[in-house]
């Protein structure tokens, strides 16, 4: 189980069904120390309120709340859904592939679309979900840019527990990272509660390509907040 989960879907995304408090509850109750909220961005639905980012504080005092968001790639040329006024309040800031984009394109495609957004948003701290096989991308030329830019790339559980990429695809994937010497996020992507902290379909994968635990961003608070902090100037 993650004791830091830096990816979560509340009631003001389209796809999440519980609310920020029902949330933290559970995260306390399970022990999770630090919990990243990170609604999807406008591009596909989401409707995270300003309150959020200017007035809420972590409300359970065992667990410490991120703000965040799941930004969207717009298009071929670096353009994302970030509000940057927001800036100033947002914690953790995510991107990925998602539907607002045509399916199944190339993999130079997707690829050149998550390089120019990574170089032309430095806000961006982790790549989510790049195992999608909707939205193919050479693990190696990301593997590399996210190194360049100091950005984790996710290794997400739900995509693997609801079948919606392979194993063997997903530790193709980590075997290049691991190569690269990339920092990684381990998340489980939650949208219902059950999900939160989950990372047992994962876990097997990182010990059998052996991923080095220092580059892990999120094995423990301590790891999650200096990889925070340390992100923080790419905000101003």
């Amino acid at each position: 189980m993650l004791t830091v989960d830096l990816h979560s879907h509340s009631l003001f995304s389209v796809c999440g069904m519980f609310t920020y408090m029902e949330l933290l509850t559970h995260a306390k109750n399970m022990g999770i120390s630090v919990l990243a909220i990170t609604d999807h961005g406008k591009a596909v639905g989401g409707k995270i309120p300003g309150t959020f980012w200017e007035r809420m504080q972590s409300p359970i005092p065992e667990v410490t709340l991120l703000k965040g968001i799941e930004c969207n790639v717009l298009d071929d040329f670096g353009a994302i859904d970030l509000d940057e006024s927001k800036l100033k309040w947002i914690d953790i800031v995510l991107l990925g592939l998602h539907k607002n984009l045509p399916i199944k394109e190339s993999e130079s495609v997707n690829t050149n679309r998550l390089v120019k957004a990574l170089e032309k948003n430095r806000a961006v701290d982790i790549i989510t979900h790049p195992n999608d096989p909707n939205f193919p991308v050479d693990f190696r030329v990301i593997a590399q840019i996210a190194r360049e830019k100091g950005v984790a790339l996710e290794l997400n559980n739900s995509k693997i527990l609801y079948g919606r990429t392979t194993v063997k695809h997903t530790q193709t994937m980590l075997e290049i990272f691991a190569r690269e010497g990339v920092l990684l996020a381990v998340n489980s992507d939650t949208h219902a509660i059950h999900e939160l902290g989950r990372d047992s379909e994962v876990r097997p994968i990182i010990e059998a390509v052996g991923y080095p635990d220092d580059l892990i961003i999120n094995r423990s608070k301590e790891s999650a907040i200096s990889f925070i902090e340390n992100r923080r100037i790419n905000k101003v």
